[in-house]
């Protein structure tokens, strides 16, 4: 009877988890270029679309020039695509401001890794806690082609402007008010 009790425990842990993932909330936070390098990359500001999960932790997707069509998706990374030394050696001993995101090379991938790292081939944001009302703190690191360690790139500052709430389902939101003369 042991044995039937931590099946069901089990089940029931995995059936809350996989239902918490499927009700992961999508949001997206926009932020003004706060500091010179910042404004450099990106005038009109940048956009970061994440899921908060339920059970806690957000997980960044993609990042939106504000106003303007360009994105690049991200992904979580290992320091160990870094080199030696991982993130600490990459920032010159500097202390890592939060998670570690490469760029994805697809779609304005690239594009925006040239923008954020010049002659980097592979590009890494460490991006602080996305948090409402709060600033946002990024370094880039980046590694060149054939070069066996990354490098720091810049430090770049954003201030919080607004937040978006997707809906669920990513459908364009219904009318509120319906146009009943035709019907």
């Amino acid at each position: 009877m042991p044995q039937l009790g931590r099946v069901l425990t089990t089940a029931f842990v995995l059936a809350v988890i996989g239902g918490g993932v499927a009700c992961a909330e999508e949001h997206i936070y926009s932020y003004e270029a706060a500091s010179p390098p910042a404004r450099a990359l990106a005038e009109t500001g940048l956009s970061f679309q994440f899921q908060r999960r339920p059970l806690g932790g957000t997980r960044l997707e993609r990042i939106i020039q504000t106003g303007e069509t360009g994105f690049a998706e991200v992904r979580p990374a290992s320091e160990g695509d870094l080199g030696p030394g991982g993130l600490k050696a990459a920032l010159g001993g500097q202390s890592p401001v939060g998670w570690l995101y490469e760029i994805k090379p697809a779609g304005d991938g690239q594009a925006f890794v040239g923008a954020v790292c010049p002659g980097a081939q592979r590009a890494w944001l460490v991006i602080g806690p996305l948090r409402r009302f709060k600033d946002l703190p990024i370094q880039v690191v980046g590694k060149d082609a054939g070069a066996k360690t990354a490098r720091h790139c810049a430090d770049l500052a954003f201030s919080f402007h607004n937040e978006w709430t997707l809906p669920p389902d990513r459908a364009a939101p219904k009318p509120m008010f319906a146009d009943r003369r035709f019907h």
